[in-house]
């Protein structure tokens, strides 16, 4: 038997990443985490728990779709929309004017101005969960 990491009366901090597998509709403060693929809850935690530090990484909306208005870690909007070089690819254009296009610029966009969360769905998002 191995010695014990940490004795009784230890402040600690742990940092776990997972995805939110269940919200309580009663309470929706609070919230299960489990493995991305699963429905199983693995631990509950609270949003509104001062002890417990809780970080959007990515929205599960995510990636963007045309039409698509999205807020990132600021709470500044940025809209998706066809690039407009070739029309074929995605770009994403913030209020004050920065842009990210295709799916290497749109993962730097997210590196520097996110997390992103989705605000308004756009026409092909909305078809898409519509026939889902």
């Amino acid at each position: 038997m191995s010695d014990s990491l940490y004795s009784i009366g230890d402040e600690v901090e742990f940092v776990r990443r997972g995805v939110i597998t269940a919200v309580d509709q009663a309470d929706p403060a609070w919230f299960g985490v489990g493995q991305r693929g699963s429905a199983t809850v693995d631990a509950w935690f609270r949003t509104d728990d001062g002890s417990v530090r809780h970080t959007l990484v990515t929205a599960v909306q995510w990636p963007p779709l045309p039409g698509d208005i999205w807020t990132d870690g600021t709470g500044k909007d940025w809209f998706t929309h066809a690039a407009e070089d070739d029309g074929h690819g995605l770009a994403l254009t913030s209020e004050f004017g920065a842009r990210f296009e295709d799916k290497d610029g749109l993962k730097r966009a997210d590196e520097l101005y996110g997390p992103f969360r989705l605000k308004t769905p756009g026409k092909q998002r909305l078809e898409q969960e519509s026939s889902q």
